[in-house]
């Protein structure tokens, strides 16, 4: 496996602040970076700011405002661009950094409204955000190494394509459902720009990110409010999939900046390339939540209920018919086909020219964030009783159901 040892680049991490960002920032001050900075759409929160203390430079401003990315790049001398894909937004913050107890709950639809909002900003990251970004990086006369992270399910086509490597993966000509435009998109212009000027690019193509954020929580709270759902799954669980933590992401992208510099042997091996990474151990896909909800405390379900792959096809494409008659555009029968697929990749390549290894098991992934759900609950129970309970009293406060449902009955802070 190979090992990151410190480069004296300056790094800008766009989106430093999310759970991906924030991890590449604590890979490199671990191995002894000290030029480090941080571009975000929001400030980051005083626990982020405290942990970074004064070892980090924040900017903080719209990817979306050439003039913003491009002083943010000049401020800092950036050598090395490292965009994680995504920006911080309110709700993203909130669901890392709870401030208080557990909100009330909100209606499928407020949710459903609220999670489109994240992606479209996410999306503009990568379409409109990513231009700007290559803009300033040619215009710095400093920037020389960007890396862009990806997905690898932007080469998706809809087939079974078990171990897939990056030399048979060709963009389709039509991203599989359009969540995957933006980064099939961004992926695109980044390597198009590589050999532009001084400027060598790579892409890292993750395999299913997990860890702590957004995505996990919403999860998780449908669960822990309905979790008789993981008892349900498409299909007999043959399909594999592959997964990648954070931790592991993390430290490709940091393989693949330290091969983009010139002096680097594999330097011309990395330049302009797209390199599958995940955690190495592919799974069933319906094992994944079953496993996390699992490691909170919660129970696994006794016997699946298994409904077959053909019948669920068959309702998802009338109501795709339905929908798209009515002028709202459904990509169920697409998004069933994806979830029914074998979608795992080989990482070759990834070991031969980055060196790359997982650093940590995918069991050891779930450990984390499973430990993050369970803190994050703690705080929100915390405050809930700093509401409650009287000042000066001993008296336990009032049962309360939304509270005691914050925590399973085997969590291990009980």
């Amino acid at each position: 496996m190979a090992t990151s040892t410190a480069t004296h680049e300056s790094y800008l991490i766009i989106g430093g602040g999310m759970p991906l960002g924030m991890t590449i920032v604590h890979q490199l001050l671990r191995r002894g970076e000290t030029r480090v900075s941080i571009f975000e759409a929001q400030p980051l929160v005083a626990e982020q700011a405290a942990r970074l203390g004064d070892s980090v430079r924040v900017y903080v401003g719209n990817i979306l405002t050439p003039e913003a990315i491009s002083d943010a790049v000049q401020s800092c001398g950036a050598t090395c661009i490292i965009h994680t894909s995504v920006v911080a937004t309110p709700t993203a913050i909130s669901a890392l950094y709870p401030t208080g107890p557990a909100q009330p709950s909100v209606s499928r639809a407020d949710e459903a409204k609220e999670y489109k909002a994240v992606v479209e900003v996410i999306n503009k990251a990568n379409t409109d955000g990513m231009r700007n970004v290559l803009a300033a990086a040619l215009d710095s006369g400093t920037v020389t190494q960007l890396v862009y992270f990806g997905s690898a399910d932007s080469v998706f086509d809809g087939r079974d394509r078990p171990m897939l490597r990056e030399v048979d993966a060709q963009y389709p000509p039509k991203s599989w459902f359009s969540e995957l435009d933006a980064r099939s998109h961004g992926e695109r212009m980044v390597l198009s720009f590589n050999g532009v000027n001084a400027l060598r690019t790579a892409v890292i193509r993750p395999a299913n990110l997990f860890g702590p954020g957004y995505g996990t929580l919403r999860a998780l709270r449908a669960v822990q409010a309905r979790p008789a759902l993981l008892a349900w799954q498409v299909g007999e669980n043959t399909n594999l999939v592959d997964k990648t933590s954070y931790v592991n992401a993390a430290h490709a992208a940091l393989l693949a900046a330290d091969r983009l510099a010139p002096a680097h042997p594999q330097h011309f091996a990395t330049a302009g390339r797209a390199f599958f990474i995940h955690d190495g151990e592919s799974r069933p896909v319906w094992d994944y939540m079953r496993t996390l909800w699992a490691a909170t405390g919660g129970a696994r379900p006794e016997k699946p209920q298994v409904i077959g792959k053909g019948t669920v096809l068959f309702f998802a494409g009338v109501k795709d018919m339905v929908g798209n008659l009515r002028g709202d555009k459904s990509e169920v029968w697409k998004k069933t086909q994806f979830l029914c697929a074998n979608r795992t990749y080989d990482l070759s390549l990834a070991r031969e020219v980055l060196g790359y290894a997982p650093i940590v098991s995918h069991d050891e992934g779930i450990r984390q964030t499973a430990e993050w759900w369970l803190e994050r609950q703690l705080k929100m129970c915390k405050g809930q009783r700093a509401i409650t309970e009287p000042v000066g009293g001993n008296a336990p406060p009032p049962y309360d159901r939304d509270e005691a449902m914050l925590l399973s009955e085997k969590s291990p802070f009980f």
